[in-house]
């Protein structure tokens, strides 16, 4: 009796259909890893990018709102002069004060 040749060749093209396929798919997970990889190195340049954008506008917004920047801006474009002295002065007597509380307290118990 004579063997056939047939279910060794199928066994062996099933094999090598499986490695195959096998190889293919570690090839492919391999190229999205890289891919994925390589989107998360440009996010975090993005990233640091607008962390530095951030930082720069920050201390630019500081210097814009300091002090002394507005009140040089304002003598100069604007012509403005700054009032050392106040509009006014409140006086008041504190024994007049102490006068009136005892009035009230007079008038409300």
């Amino acid at each position: 009796m004579k063997k056939s040749s047939k279910p060794a060749i199928f066994l062996l093209i099933t094999l090598l259909l499986i490695v195959t396929v096998f190889a293919l798919v570690s090839v492919g997970l391999k190229l999205k890893y890289e891919q994925f990889l390589l989107q998360r190195d440009k996010a975090e340049k993005t990233f640091k990018s607008e962390s530095q954008r951030k930082i720069k506008l920050t201390a630019e917004y500081q210097t814009v709102t300091s002090e002394e920047r507005i009140v040089a801006v304002a003598k100069a474009d604007l012509g403005l002069i700054r009032n050392i002295e106040p509009a006014f002065v409140i006086k008041y007597d504190l024994s007049k004060i102490e006068e009136i509380n005892e009035i009230l307290i007079e008038k409300y118990e």
